[in-house]
């Protein structure tokens, strides 16, 4: 049991130092740009990963029964200690790139950065309990702070489409006589008649087709289509949706859409609302 507990405790070091390396190697390439708002996206999220599997890790680590388990935590601790000053280096450099950039900010920028916002609130307790906690911490949150607020007034917003008060469908035109043709006359438009959606058009068992990015899991375009569909059929809706992975609307149509990052546990919790299993 002990070799076996001390073996695996190696190995989530190991898948520790590897998420670490892929942060420094991103930080090192000279080709990358921090004034693009994509970037910053594939910073935070491997950054965001990186902490999420280090928490795992340490949660992990408590209990192996190994000699080395106090040993191996500290070691974690360490490279995330690392890994959070390379956070607010990176991040603080991204933000005044943009800033300086003066380039138009894609849609969904306003909902990223306000996750940055969020990030920023936890980034605050680690810097005060943490190895940066040289007093300088209040003027590294205010600064960042004023930055992502910058940006956030830059950062367009997404249109809010809603139906007139005053609307009222058209009304469908008596069919005409058959034509020689066999088709109706008549002068009112053509109405495309809605196939309602069955469950038996629906798998079994909704699994999401994605792929792995370098660590980032991207769904299939044909996702916002297939979780639209499951969503009629089960009478929820996409803001249920969002509410259980804890996101924004806007943020997981971007998901559905291949075109932000979903973090592993999140598609676990994606797959679990979809096919109805209760938390």
């Amino acid at each position: 049991m002990t070799d076996s507990h001390t073996q695996e405790g190696n190995e989530l070091v190991s898948r520790i130092e590897a998420r670490a390396m892929t942060i420094f190697q991103f930080t090192q390439n000279a080709a990358e740009k921090r004034d693009n708002v994509a970037g910053f996206r594939r910073f935070s999220t491997l950054v965001d990963d990186f902490h999420q599997a280090a928490e795992l890790a340490e949660g992990r680590l408590t209990v192996l029964k190994t000699g080395r388990r106090d040993e191996l935590r500290r070691y974690v601790t360490q490279i995330r200690g690392k890994i959070l000053k390379i956070e607010i280096d990176i991040t603080g450099s991204y933000l005044e790139g943009l800033i300086e950039a003066q380039a138009p900010l894609p849609f969904g920028s306003r909902e990223f950065f306000s996750s940055r916002l969020k990030r920023l609130g936890e980034l605050a307790k680690l810097l005060s309990d943490g190895p940066e906690a040289d007093g300088s911490t209040g003027q590294i949150v205010s600064h960042m702070r004023e930055m992502l607020q910058i940006l956030l007034n830059r950062a367009p917003e997404f249109e809010v489409f809603e139906r007139d008060s005053n609307y009222r469908p058209l009304a469908r035109s008596a069919p005409g006589p058959k034509t020689r043709g066999g088709m109706r006359g008549g002068s009112g438009p053509a109405v495309a008649r809605t196939v309602p959606v069955q469950a038996n058009d629906l798998p079994p068992v909704i699994r999401l087709e994605h792929r792995d990015d370098w660590g980032r899991v991207f769904l299939s375009k044909g996702s916002f289509e297939l979780v639209t569909k499951v969503c009629r059929v089960k009478n929820i809706s996409l803001d249920q949706i969002a509410g259980k992975l804890g996101i924004t609307r806007v943020s997981l149509t971007l998901i559905l859409n291949g075109q932000d990052p979903i973090a592993r546990n999140t598609l676990d919790v994606l797959h679990r609302a979809l096919n109805g299993v209760q938390e």
